[in-house]
């Protein structure tokens, strides 16, 4: 799309990795990465990973951007327009993969919102013992989301960006601490069912790179040239680029209430070396400092004899401190889906 395409090599690399060097073509895939690991019961949960599950599912991801100036208390917070996919999946030993077809938006809201052209690859792998999370976004198109908080806008359509590009690469491992009675595969995919309430500290790493800017042609500032000059003036930043790696410590927790119902919340901040490249004013300036992520997981869901479903959330927001700038990038993936067990060794039987 812009400069930042000479990222996506890299983060195709990193991906090609993450599945292990298995050629797919999904846009989400989720892996339990040790065979060995399938078939495991006790008291708490049990594994049915030997049983193919079958799953229909509507999606949506986004990548959105939050900068706040500290001093005037401004906040300007940009977003693509959400577009929802409807897709069907598997899982099956410790494969799983998922294919997704976006639904158009309507004419309606791409007048209102504009249109946005996106790249949005998601892979999870789960094991016993560790998850690992990993993602490439390339966005272009935005919108103000938050204009009547800055100014008096009647408009029947958002201040729009249409040439503002956004490039997110982000990857993170987790080890399950309470592995033994605690299933992070039985809230997020389905293939195990935590019969009894459990929860687990969780202790990891991560790796996030962040940019969003303008082309070299189209130089501009994240604020529309027609807001106030205050605003403007408020949060001069035309390009941001950052690197941030650090350690994650948290906790997850599943509820089980009325046997077949469930709840999974779960929290996971980190802290670590950040370096940020910030273009204000035509003159680019480089800080080295900590920055923090936020990384927030639910999940609820309903199991019978027939189907299960389930919602599930799954959201990075990331907080960067230069000078009275405060830069928030995030990434979220919002799913529901329903679902079926096979299990066709006991049909052949």
């Amino acid at each position: 799309m812009t400069r930042v395409s000479k990222y996506s090599v890299i983060a195709f690399l990193v991906f090609c990795w993450l599945v292990q060097a298995q050629a797919q073509t999904e846009v989400q895939a989720e892996f339990d990465t040790q065979p060995a690991d399938s078939i495991v019961s006790n008291s708490l949960y049990v594994d049915y990973s030997d049983q193919w599950l079958l799953k229909l599912m509507t999606v949506s991801k986004s990548n959105a951007l939050e900068i706040i100036n500290r001093n005037s208390n401004t906040s300007l917070r940009l977003r693509p327009l959400d577009v929802v996919s409807m897709g069907f999946g598997f899982n099956y030993k410790w494969f799983g993969l998922s294919f997704g077809i976006g639904i158009p938006a309507n004419a309606a809201d791409e007048k209102k919102y504009g249109k946005s052209e996106r790249v949005d690859v998601q892979v999870n792998i789960y094991s016993k013992k560790f998850v690992v999370d990993a993602f490439v976004q390339e966005y272009q198109g935005f919108y103000v989301d938050n204009v009547d908080k800055l100014m008096q806008w009647d408009e029947p359509i958002e201040p729009q960006r249409p040439k503002m590009h956004a490039f997110s690469l982000g990857l993170g491992a987790y080890y399950v601490f309470n592995f033994e009675n605690f299933s992070y595969k039985a809230a997020y995919i389905r293939n195990a069912v935590q019969k009894r309430s459990a929860g687990s500290f969780l202790l990891g790493g991560f790796y996030n790179l962040n940019s969003a800017g303008f082309p070299p042609e189209d130089k501009a500032s994240f604020v529309p040239n027609y807001f106030p000059i205050e605003i403007q003036q408020s949060i001069p930043i035309e390009e941001y680029f950052s690197r941030n790696v650090g350690i994650s410590f948290g906790y997850t927790h599943t509820f089980v209430f009325f046997k077949r119902f469930f709840l999974n919340l779960s929290l996971l901040p980190g802290i670590g070396a950040k370096s940020i490249t910030v273009h204000r004013d035509g003159i680019r300036e480089r800080k080295n400092s900590l920055g923090v992520l936020f990384n927030s997981r639910t999940a609820i869901g309903y199991e019978n004899k027939y189907f299960l479903l389930g919602l599930t959330t799954y959201a990075i927001t990331g907080s960067m401190q230069f000078e009275e700038y405060e830069i928030k990038p995030s990434t979220s993936n919002l799913k529901f889906f329903v679902a079926k067990r096979l299990d066709f060794t006991r049909e052949k039987k």
